[in-house]
């Protein structure tokens, strides 16, 4: 079963079949000497840890350790996850790789997408994160992920104190096509209620297969690889999403355009609109040559209007009669953020 991917990878629950991968895992060297000895050594050993471990976890939290693949090839490289510890008030993320996989970004991304996959199905709020001090490289990835130094903790039925970091969860993350009816369900629904606000209407997209909404969130292609959709998600229910696209002409590259943004009228004062305006623009920001990112609001529409400011968007001008509502014509604000705008705006 999938838990969560990303561009690289694929998080998915451990079977009884990735015993052998986990006995190699355990008792690599970097393993033993920077998280434990687990003392598995053969492969009914690595059975039962998975039978004791990730697999009782799964039925009784409904998470825990993952198995981390390339999608590229399937390959497993390490494990990932959620764990529920005795003796820890949180829930905390817990990651090891094989060593031929580490230094190339993938335990970042890995715990990235545990962590928003655990705040939206899970509904976390907070999650923690243990670590030897002197595990520099461990440190290095939960700060980049965003982890702050809580303090000293000593687990039950240990004498070493080692060091407990914490981060708060925001309940939104880049959507992936497992989402896909979700996703469907809330723009056929924002089409109906704001039919000024988009230039699709229902009847065009609800014709189309759940493989095009599967597609449109997919990021394995050469042709989705500069597109993403990013949810707002209450108790695990989509309730907001907002889309990127970078402009595929060469000339044109350094442009992205943010569209289909929605947030379901009950949650609109929770503040999901800035945290997907915010993450777009984070997200916009990792694609290389990128310089500004473009937008286009009905006129009229002040709150939306007003929201995008606050995120360092500009209005540049105004097209009558944009779209086509029935018998009557809409105009559209025409919007900007440029990087070097956004940025100044920030540190003001």
């Amino acid at each position: 079963m999938v838990s969560c991917e990303t561009a690289r990878l694929q998080v998915s629950h451990f079977t009884l079949d990735d015993a052998a991968f986990v006995l190699r895992l355990l008792n690599e060297p970097s393993f033993i000497r920077a998280i434990a000895d687990k003392g598995v050594r053969t492969l009914e050993d690595a059975r039962a840890y998975l039978r004791n471990g990730p697999l009782a976890s799964y039925v009784r939290n409904g998470f825990g350790l993952c198995r981390v693949s390339l999608k590229s090839t399937g390959q497993a490289i390490g494990m990932c996850g959620l764990i529920r510890r005795e003796g820890l008030a949180d829930v905390d993320v817990g990651y090891a790789l094989l060593p031929e996989y580490c230094s190339q970004g993938y335990a970042v991304e890995c715990v990235r997408a545990v962590l928003d996959n655990g705040a939206c199905q899970h509904d976390l709020r907070r999650v923690i994160a243990v670590v030897n001090p002197d595990n520099a490289d461990s440190i290095r990835v939960l700060e980049r992920c965003g982890f702050d130094l809580e303090g000293v903790v000593t687990l039950p039925g240990e004498t070493t104190p080692i060091q407990q970091f914490a981060k708060a969860m925001t309940p939104g993350m880049r959507l992936t096509p497992q989402h896909a009816p979700q996703y469907r369900a809330l723009m056929l629904q924002a089409y109906a209620l704001h039919p000024d606000a988009f230039t699709s209407s229902v009847a065009e997209r609800e014709a189309l297969p759940l493989a095009w909404w599967e597609q449109r969130l997919t990021t394995t292609t050469a042709a989705r690889a500069r597109e993403a959709v990013f949810g707002a998600f209450v108790n695990s229910q989509l309730v907001g999403a907002v889309g990127l696209t970078q402009a595929p002409r060469q000339k044109a590259s350094h442009k992205v355009t943010l569209f289909g943004m929605v947030v379901q009228a009950e949650h609109r004062h929770a503040g999901l609109g800035q945290l997907l305006v915010q993450t777009a623009l984070d997200h916009a920001r990792t694609w290389p040559g990128v310089r500004q990112v473009l937008l286009t609001v009905t006129q009229g529409n002040d709150r939306a209007q007003a929201l995008y400011a606050r995120n360092g968007f500009v209005a540049f001008g105004v097209e009558p009669d944009a779209v086509a509502v029935g018998s009557r014509f809409v105009g559209k604000v025409h919007m900007w953020c440029p990087f070097a705008r956004a940025a100044t705006l920030a540190s003001a």
